[in-house]
């Protein structure tokens, strides 16, 4: 059996309150669903749609969107941050493997004694195949993550690169090298892949980020990038001030600043204007 987690204080969470209580009732479900069928936090649309069960989409899964708690990909919705909570998929396959062997082993120990009994089937004596040998090599599934950093470089050489490069810029800035987990390896990966957001792109918001005398502080690791990536990237983007056209306002203030000016230099001597006048220009 699979477990979702769900934090004690769900009930008083801003994000829940905010989505409401029916998107909060589709979340868990939804949250439940995928914890059981391994789908490391996504949720196909027509299953986000069954378990709304008639729901209005703007009190569901519009909601969970606009309140950060679902993030909307090619296909359906990702819970945000599943991996920093949830156990991954890999992990749990490993787990049930280990349950299941572990029963196999019990059984054959408790009815051991009844194996020299007649073969059955059409076996003839010879022991018949087990189609279901979890022993069995499989053959690795590459759009599945890789979630050990051994491997993690040669399946994702293009995140790896990224996130080497982000801690160096972050040890620049004179703090901690950041660490080298599962939640910084899947937000590089999900940014390049999922995102859809280029290497250069990535690397132009976290300079700037990294650089700007806020964020600095606050953008220390891979995932957090990752988390306010449209963020820092509308702010990047957003026109300096002063650097857009003239409100009329300011230029009222300049044209009556201006005058000024010219009043003082056509003052004879022009002692009327000097350095410490500038503070009593026009401003308002």
């Amino acid at each position: 059996m699979a477990w979702f987690k769900v934090d004690d204080q769900l009930a008083f969470n801003a994000k829940i309150v905010a989505a409401g209580n029916e998107a909060m009732g589709l979340w868990v479900r939804a949250g439940s669903w995928s914890a059981a069928q391994l789908t490391d936090g996504f949720v196909p649309i027509h299953m986000a749609n069954a378990m709304a069960n008639g729901m209005a989409k703007e009190c569901g899964a519009d909601a969970l969107v606009m309140a950060g708690l679902w993030d909307e990909v090619d296909g359906g919705f990702q819970f945000h941050d599943w991996s920093e909570f949830q156990p991954d998929a890999e992990t749990e396959k490993a787990k049930r493997k280990k349950r299941s062997l572990a029963g196999q082993k019990g059984a054959a120990a408790r009815w051991g004694s009844k194996s020299d009994s007649k073969p059955h089937g059409k076996s003839h004596g010879k022991p018949m195949a087990n189609e279901c040998d979890w022993d069995a090599p499989t053959r690795p599934d590459p759009t599945r993550p890789i979630n050990t950093s051994s491997g993690f470089a040669e399946a994702h050489p293009d995140a790896a690169e990224l996130i080497e490069w982000f801690n160096a810029q972050v040890t620049q800035n004179g703090f901690k090298k950041p660490s080298d987990t599962k939640a910084n390896r899947d937000a590089a990966r999900l940014l390049l892949g999922r995102d859809g957001i280029s290497t250069e792109r990535a690397r132009e918001v976290a300079v700037w980020a990294l650089a700007d005398e806020f964020w600095r502080t606050n953008i220390r690791s891979f995932s957090k990038l990752r988390d306010k990536f449209e963020t820092l990237e509308a702010q990047m983007q957003r026109p300096q001030r002063g650097s857009g056209p003239a409100t009329f306002d300011q230029q009222r203030i300049q044209a009556n600043n201006d005058l000024f000016m010219q009043i003082a230099e056509s003052t004879a001597g022009g002692e009327i204007w000097n350095g410490d006048s500038l503070n009593r220009q026009i401003t308002q």
